[in-house]
This record gives structure tokens, sequence and C-alpha cells, in this order.
């Protein structure tokens, strides 16, 4: 395992882990949370789809009718994601989103059960018990205030979204290079969160110039550096060792949001969410398949 591609996750890990605290700064900077969602993938589609025209790969030319819904459906999956887990930052802690977004290999069993026919194994199904008594403990420390439960109920649907385009992606990306589908799905993506601020009159327009600053911060250090980062890993990393470092996300996006936004998450928080990841965990350490895991779009 060359130390050079344990230092690029290490990149990626912390990468993604701005995101959180970057939406939270747009945020309070006025931004709409559709906006930060809309604008973050208008500027990362583009940039995937130079590269993938520069890569000279022409496989998206044989697809046929069902892949090319395959990649719709994932693109729209994608979109869901980001509106959703944007808006519960609204309402919910960083530390409180980030854990529940983060527990999405949960809802990636699920659906590979229901939906792809494989039976879960028995860690799996007691990882996921260790992470819904987590989730219960992280949620019960603001069980009274409907505005933060809705919160945490966003970020859980975040979750699911992003397991879709998972489970999906697992298809769809057999017969795609990396940059092809991505390229392709950015850009769905990017395009329904577009007539999402229409059809909703969100202005993605007007802003002030530091909302803007921070999402495109967030585009190029967490989506396009940090995304990335860990798909280049995956090459080299045992597929084990990248699940387990990408847990590290939620402490590290703690650590940062404490730094830059004075948010520090209370006791309940930190054990509900170590609950939560130690499930995760439990989870990834005994899935029956050996595919390499996807990076999660936070």
């Amino acid at each position: 395992m060359p130390a050079r591609s344990l230092l690029v996750l290490l990149l990626g890990v912390v990468g993604v882990s701005w995101a959180a605290p970057l939406i939270r700064l747009a945020l309070d900077d006025g931004a709409p949370a559709l906006a930060i969602a809309a604008v973050r993938l208008s500027i990362a589609a583009p940039v995937m789809v130079g590269v993938a025209t520069a890569s000279g790969t022409d496989d998206l030319r044989g697809l046929r009718r069902g892949q090319a819904g395959l990649l719709l459906l994932s693109g729209l999956a994608l979109a869901a994601h980001f509106a959703l887990w944007v808006a519960s930052l609204e309402r919910t802690s960083i530390a409180t989103g980030v854990v529940l977004v983060t527990a999405q290999p949960i809802f990636v069993s699920l659906g590979a059960w229901l939906f792809l026919r494989e039976r879960p194994t028995r860690p799996v199904v007691i990882g996921t018990a260790i992470a819904l008594a987590g989730a219960a403990i992280l949620v019960s420390d603001d069980w009274g205030d409907l505005g933060t439960q809705w919160g945490n109920l966003l970020a859980l649907l975040g979750a699911g979204a992003i397991s879709v385009y998972v489970v999906i992606g697992r298809h769809a990306r057999q017969a795609l290079s990396f940059t092809s589908y991505t390229s392709v799905v950015y850009t769905v993506a990017a395009l329904g969160l577009l007539a999402g601020t229409l059809a909703t009159g969100t202005p993605v327009v007007g802003l002030r110039g530091e909302a803007y600053l921070y999402i495109a911060a967030m585009a190029l250090v967490s989506h396009l550096i940090g995304h990335n980062a860990i798909n280049f890993a995956l090459a080299t990393v045992p597929a084990g060792v990248v699940a387990v470092a990408i847990l590290g996300e939620p402490a590290i996006a703690i650590l940062i949001a404490g730094l830059v936004t004075d948010e520090v998450p209370t006791l309940l928080e930190l054990l509900g969410g170590a609950t939560v990841l130690a499930g995760v965990y439990v989870a990834l350490r005994g899935a029956r398949t050996t595919a390499r895991p996807k990076r999660a779009a936070a």
C-alpha cells in the first residue's frame, strides 16, 4: 500500500470534511439551501465534462436506452441528496447532519437487499441495529424541537438519496469510465437543481460575494479535490481501509466547524455519533460484497 496513496486518501477525507462547515458559512451569509446545492454542482459539472472530453473516452456513444435511463436516475438521486442534505443543515447541527448522512452504507445494504436481492450478512444486520440505536441517541438531544427534528429527517432522507445514487451507480458504471459517468451524472444533477430553483423561485444570482466564495471553495475542495482524491486512492488502497477512513469525515468536519463557526457538539451528539459510526463500521466489515465503496457526495 503506497504511502503516496495513503496521503492522497487523507487529502480526500479532509477535503470532503470541509463541505458541511462551508455550507454553514454560506447559509449564515444568507444563501438559500437549494441555491448552494445548485451553484456547487454547476461549478463541478463543467469541470468534469472538460476532464472527460480531454481524456478522449467515447464510451458514452454505445449507451443503450436502459443505461441512459440509469444515468438519469442516478443524477436525479444525486441532486436530491444535495438538496436534502444542505437543507438539513439549516435546521440541525453539523455534527448530527454529517453523522446521519455518513450512515449511507446502511441504506445501501438495505437497497441492495430490496432491489438487488443481496441478502445482508449477520454483521450488517448487527451494525444496522447499532447505528439505529446511535441515531436515536443523536436525535434525542432536541426531541421537542420540531424544526431540528425536521432537519434530522432531511439528513436521513439525504443519506437515502445518496444510497440510491450508489446502488444505481454499481450497475451504470459497469460500461463507463469514472470521468464519463461523473460528467453525465453531475450535469444531470446540476440541471435538476437549477430546475428546482426556477420552480421554487429560489435566487441563484445576487447572493453575497462571500457566499459565492464559500460555495466555490466547496466545489473545489470538497467536490473536485476531495471526491476525486478518494476515487484515486481506491485504485491502490484496500477498499476496507478507504471505507474506514471515510468514517473519519464527521470527526474532522466537527473539528473544522468548531474552528470556523464556533459550533461545538453536545455530549449526546458525540455519544450518538460515535455509536452510529461504530454501527456503520461493523456493517462495512461484514458486508458480503467485495466491491469497492462509492464515496458519498457530501
